[in-house]
C-alpha cells in the first residue's frame, strides 16, 4: 500500500493542463445531451438510457484521467510491451469468443479490443522510436510497420476497415515525426495513394453502363474489398446510385445538418431523429454530429469543432515543450487520434466522405472508446505535469 502510495503525487494535480480538462468535461457534457436526445425514440428502456451509461463511464474515465495525472508517465512505458501483447490477445480471442453483431465480431465481455489496441499501438510505438535510437531509419521504419500491421491484420478480420486505416495513419504520422528514413515514408505515402486511386477507379469503371457485368464482378473483387465497403465508397462517389437504401443514412444525415440554420430546431425537436429517418442504430453514435446539427444548428457545432480543435492544439503544446521523445511521440499519437477521428465523422456526415464507424471524440455514445481516450489523456497530463516539475 505504502509502494502504491509513493508513486501517486497528488500535487501534479495543480501542474496539470487545466484547459485540456475544461475541454474534455464540456465534450462529454454535450455527449450526454446529444445522445440523451439521439436515444430518447428508441422503444427498448436499456438503449433510452445510453446517456445514462456515457455520463457513468465519463464519471469512472475521468476519476481514472485524475489518479494517472498524479503518476510519473515513465512508469506506464515499462509496461508498453506487455499491454501491447495483451491487446493483441484480445483482439485474437474476439474473433472466436466475440459478440457478432451486424456480421462483424468486434466486442468482447461488452468491451471493444480493437479501441484498447488502439492505445497500446501508440504506447508501444512511442517506446519503440523514442527509446531505441541506436536502430537506423529503415530499421525503425521496418520495426514500426511490422507492429502496426499485427493488430491492423486481426482487426480487418472482424472486419472493421475504419479502425484499420486509422492504425495504419497513425504510425504513418509517429514515423514522419520521428523523421525515419523520410525517402522511404514518401514512396510510401506516394504508393498508398496510388492504391486509393486503383481502388476507386476500378469501382467507377465497375459502375459504366457500356462494361459487361462479368467484367464489373471482376472489378469488384479485384478490390480486395468486402460488398459493403464497395457500397460505401460507391455510394460517395454516385449519392444517386442507391438513395433510398444504402445511401439513405448519407442523405437523411446531409438534410438533418442543413436544416438546422443558426441556432437548431431546440433538444428533441429534430425531426430526422424523431421521426426516425436518420436510423436510431446510429443516430447516437457514428451520426451523433447529424442530431447536434439540427438540435443546436451552426453555433452547437461550431462549440464542439473549437472544443475539439482547443484539445488537439493544448495536446500538441504539451508534446511540443516534453523534452523526451517518448512522451513527444505519445502525444503526438494521441493528438492524431483525436483528429482523424473528429474529421472524417464530420466529414461524412456533411458527405464530405464515405459513411465509417469512427466515432466522435467523447461526444459519441461508445463507452470503450471514451474510456480509452480518457486514460491516455491522463498520461497526457502526467507528461505535462512532470515536464513542470523539471521547470
Amino acid at each position: 500500500m505504502n509502494v502504491f502510495l509513493n508513486l501517486i503525487d497528488f500535487r501534479r494535480l495543480r501542474r496539470m493542463n487545466h484547459w485540456i480538462t475544461a475541454c474534455v468535461v464540456l465534450l462529454l457534457a454535450i455527449g450526454v445531451v446529444s445522445i440523451y436526445s439521439a436515444a430518447s425514440i428508441r422503444d427498448e428502456n436499456f438503449l433510452r438510457m445510453q446517456y445514462v451509461k456515457h455520463a457513468e463511464i465519463a464519471v469512472v474515465g475521468l476519476a481514472c484521467y485524475f489518479l494517472l495525472a498524479c503518476v510519473n508517465y515513465k512508469i506506464f512505458f515499462r509496461f508498453s510491451w506487455i499491454f501491447y501483447g495483451v491487446s493483441l490477445g484480445l483482439l485474437a480471442l474476439v474473433l472466436v469468443f466475440g459478440s457478432e453483431i451486424m456480421g462483424a465480431r468486434r466486442w468482447l465481455f461488452g468491451i471493444q479490443p480493437s479501441e484498447v489496441a488502439k492505445l497500446a499501438l501508440i504506447m508501444v510505438l512511442a517506446e519503440f522510436l523514442g527509446r531505441v535510437s541506436a536502430l537506423k531509419g529503415v530499421v525503425l521504419y521496418v520495426g514500426v510497420l511490422a507492429l502496426t500491421l499485427l493488430p491492423v491484420a486481426l482487426i480487418l478480420s472482424q472486419p472493421d476497415l475504419g479502425t484499420s486505416l486509422v492504425f495504419l495513419i497513425l504510425a504513418m504520422t509517429l514515423l514522419f515525426v520521428k523523421g525515419c528514413a523520410p525517402n522511404l515514408f514518401w514512396w510510401h505515402a506516394s504508393l498508398t495513394v496510388l492504391f486509393a486511386g486503383y481502388i476507386i477507379g476500378m469501382l467507377v469503371v465497375s459502375e459504366q453502363k457500356w462494361v459487361r457485368p462479368e467484367i464489373a464482378t471482376v472489378a469488384k473483387r479485384a478490390t480486395l474489398l468486402n460488398d459493403y465497403q464497395q457500397e460505401r465508397i460507391l455510394t460517395f462517389i454516385f449519392p444517386e446510385r442507391d438513395r433510398f437504401n444504402a445511401g439513405w443514412t448519407r442523405w437523411q444525415s446531409e438534410i438533418a445538418v442543413g436544416s438546422g440554420g443558426l441556432f437548431g430546431k431546440g433538444l428533441k425537436k429534430g425531426d430526422r431523429n424523431i421521426l426516425g429517418y436518420l436510423p436510431a442504430s446510429v443516430s447516437s453514435n457514428d451520426f451523433i454530429f447529424s442530431v447536434l446539427a439540427e438540435e443546436a444548428g451552426f453555433v452547437g457545432c461550431a462549440t464542439v469543432v473549437v472544443l475539439e480543435i482547443g484539445l488537439l492544439l493544448f495536446i500538441l503544446g504539451i508534446a511540443y515543450a516534453c523534452p523526451e521523445a517518448v512522451g513527444r511521440l505519445f502525444c503526438t499519437g494521441i493528438a492524431s487520434v483525436i483528429f482523424w477521428h473528429s474529421f472524417v465523422n464530420i466529414a461524412m456526415t456533411v458527405g464530405l466522405m464515405p459513411v465509417t464507424g469512427l466515432p466522435l471524440p467523447f461526444i459519441s455514445y461508445g463507452r470503450t472508446f471514451v474510456f480509452t481516450l480518457l486514460l491516455a489523456l491522463g498520461v497526457v497530463q502526467s507528461i505535462a505535469a512532470c515536464k513542470s516539475e523539471r521547470d
